[in-house]
């Protein structure tokens, strides 16, 4: 059997564009690191200048060399950004002599000064191969495709284009997929998706919201003539067991966690006549950038009004993309409680907030694995679901719904998608970024300080509407593990549920607002401005904007002045998060808990620098943190 063709274009997009994807993610490397401050040694070789507000300096050249390879100096031009963030030029990056330019040997060489042994070396030299690999592709699909072409695209294929987590090195490491498995699963290929079903005990799963095989639930993923079928195949399965067919429940699981995992993990439970599969069925999905939620994009009426997230046994960025059954059960309260407040809160009212509500979602026990305490926590999370309301219904006539993580894209000349928006807006720059802040930011800020809760606010789980090509409203989504609350007791959310207070992580405010901060000024606006001098908008004017917004909605509220000052925004100096060396040390195989970020406080604020000549500093604004310290996720 002779080579495919899919093959051979894979093959010819990695010969093509592999010394261009390594000196991109080289540049990614030395940025990152340098920013999180675990590089050993970062020099100047020229002074940096900057305006009077720190303000993105000219660009300079810099070099740096490592205690640990004896080699030579990297020499390359960069702009320091407001968050003193390495903004390399890709061209300029020379290696020492006799060093090749490839990501692999460049995290060899700086392995041993981040602290890792040859097995977490061995570990990351597959996510980078991987990451690699995708983005060759990545690559070759921007080839040809203008920023002005791209943001044309149905959602869904958008999705397909992005590059992924800014933050990770290798966020596309998909550790546990073959080449077939990433051709048919992951979101780069926009392969169609049919899911697998299976048939549990209800007695067996734990569930929350409605039943996890609502009718409506059904029919909005099968159709009257799959719908049928699969009815029958249960009918005659069943007569193998000695269950009614009512004992049980259907459930969707992903074809390769079925494969994989569940087939094999779970043959106790197909043994005693517990789980039952019984094919593939219904609509045909593609993923999302998240991998584990997927979109249906079956044309047929009522398809589209949900999406489902499933959980995944492969890991990604930080940790294997299981599903914590905790936070599942608690999903369709806290979203039926957010989605209230979103009804009869007056900012929530002004700014159009959409929650994506979840109805439903079931997760089912390892009968064995259950009890082991102390097990890596990936066998914990094998088979689950949760339903969640689908976008496609609740964009109008004259909007366009877009994932955040697209403001960040940029097409294979260097325009940035951001640029492309506002361009098809045609209105003046400024105009349209103040409504994305009051859209997106606003409504935030208030669930915080009105609230006392947060939701990790990266470029994933935000989809900014767009209405005749402005910033009108933001729709949030996913509520497992990204949520958290204050440790006081705020009067205005007394009412939240219990399923809830039972699960979730209670910070002080301190910590708290470091959800808002770090997950979305340091994770998604960190890469975004850079961008907006595309317009004719600076990185200082930016935060500007950013802040005029803040400072008018807390105008609004003076009623909230102290929660204002409490959850301040414009302290001078923030926390830093350290994600990549905590994921190069962290043991993820054998770990029964996910890993957590490294934090301390060694950045200026740009908030604060771009408003200290016009602003006094508020209550606690002064406060300086004593050394590193980490932020608790369960």
């Amino acid at each position: 059997m002779g080579e495919t063709s899919e093959h051979v274009v894979a093959d010819v997009a990695i010969r093509r564009h592999w010394d261009a994807a390594n000196r991109a993610l080289i540049a990614k490397m030395i940025s990152e690191l340098a920013y999180e401050q675990v590089l050993p040694i970062v020099e100047l070789s020229t002074p940096c200048v900057f305006d009077d507000f720190g303000a993105l300096g000219s660009e300079q050249q810099y070099d740096f060399a490592l205690d640990t390879d004896p080699r030579g100096r990297w020499t390359f031009l960069a702009q320091l950004n407001l968050w003193g963030q390495l903004l390399i030029d890709i061209d300029s990056l020379t290696p020492p002599d006799g060093v090749r330019m490839e990501a692999a040997d460049l995290l060899l060489a700086i392995g041993p000064a981040l602290g890792m042994d040859d097995a977490r070396q061995a570990e990351s030299l597959e996510d980078l191969f991987n990451t690699l690999r995708a983005d060759c592709e990545l690559i070759e699909a921007h080839r040809q495709l203008t920023a002005d072409r791209a943001i044309g695209l149905p959602e869904a294929e958008r999705q397909a284009l992005l590059d992924g987590h800014p933050k990770f090195l290798f966020n596309k490491g998909r550790r546990g997929w073959g080449l077939e498995a990433l051709r048919a699963y992951a979101p780069e290929y926009g392969e169609r998706i049919r899911l697998d079903w299976i048939a549990i005990l209800r007695q067996r799963l734990h569930a929350g919201g409605e039943p996890v095989d609502s009718e409506y639930l059904l029919a909005s993923v099968l159709d009257d003539d799959a719908l049928r079928e699969l009815r029958a195949t249960l009918q005659r399965r069943v007569k193998e067991t000695d269950h009614a067919v009512e004992e049980y429940a259907l459930m969707p699981v992903h074809p390769w966690q079925w494969q994989q995992m569940l087939a094999m993990l779970h043959v106790g439970d197909i043994g005693r006549g517990e789980m039952i599969h019984l094919g593939s069925f219904g609509d045909e999905f593609i993923a999302q950038q998240s991998l584990r939620t997927l979109t249906n994009v079956s044309e047929r009426p009522g398809a589209g009004s949900h999406d489902i997230k499933l959980p995944l046994s492969i890991m990604n960025t930080s940790s294997y993309r299981g599903i914590p059954g905790k936070y599942m059960l608690a999903g369709p309260d806290v979203s039926h409680w957010l989605r209230v407040r979103a009804g009869d809160d007056d900012e929530f009212v002004r700014a159009g907030l959409e929650i994506l509500a979840e109805p439903a979602s079931a997760v089912l026990e390892h009968d064995q694995y259950a009890r082991l305490a102390g097990a890596p926590y990936r066998y914990r999370e094998l088979c689950g679901v949760i339903w969640r309301e689908g976008l496609t219904p609740r964009v109008g006539e004259g909007e366009q719904a877009l994932l955040m993580a697209e403001l960040m894209q940029c097409d294979a000349d260097g325009r940035p998608w951001l640029a492309a928006y506002i361009d098809a807006a045609d209105c003046d720059p400024e105009l349209w970024l103040t409504r994305l802040f009051e859209a997106t930011l606003v409504p935030m800020y208030h669930l915080l300080c009105r609230y006392g809760m947060t939701i990790i606010a990266h470029g994933q789980n935000l989809t900014l509407i767009l209405r005749d090509g402005l910033p009108h409203r933001l729709a949030l989504k996913d509520f497992q593990g990204d949520l958290r609350l204050t440790d006081e007791d705020f009067p205005e959310a007394a009412d939240l549920p219990s399923t809830l207070l039972e699960v979730t992580v209670r910070l002080p405010a301190d910590k708290l607002i470091h959800d808002l901060q770090t997950g979305h000024f340091v994770t998604l606006l960190r890469f975004v401005a850079p961008l907006a001098p595309a317009v004719g908008v600076s990185e200082r004017r930016f935060y500007q904007l950013c802040a005029e917004v803040l400072e008018n909605y807390m105008a609004r509220h003076p009623e909230m002045a102290e929660r204002f000052a409490k959850f301040t925004l414009f302290r001078p100096r923030i926390l830093r998060l350290g994600l990549n060396r905590s994921k190069f040390l962290h043991d993820a195989e054998g770990a029964s808990s996910r890993m957590l970020p490294d934090m301390d406080y060694e950045i200026d604020n740009p908030l604060a620098l771009v408003t200290r000549a016009s602003r006094p500093f508020g209550p606690g604004e002064r406060q300086q943190s004593q050394g590193k310290d980490r932020i608790p996720h369960e």
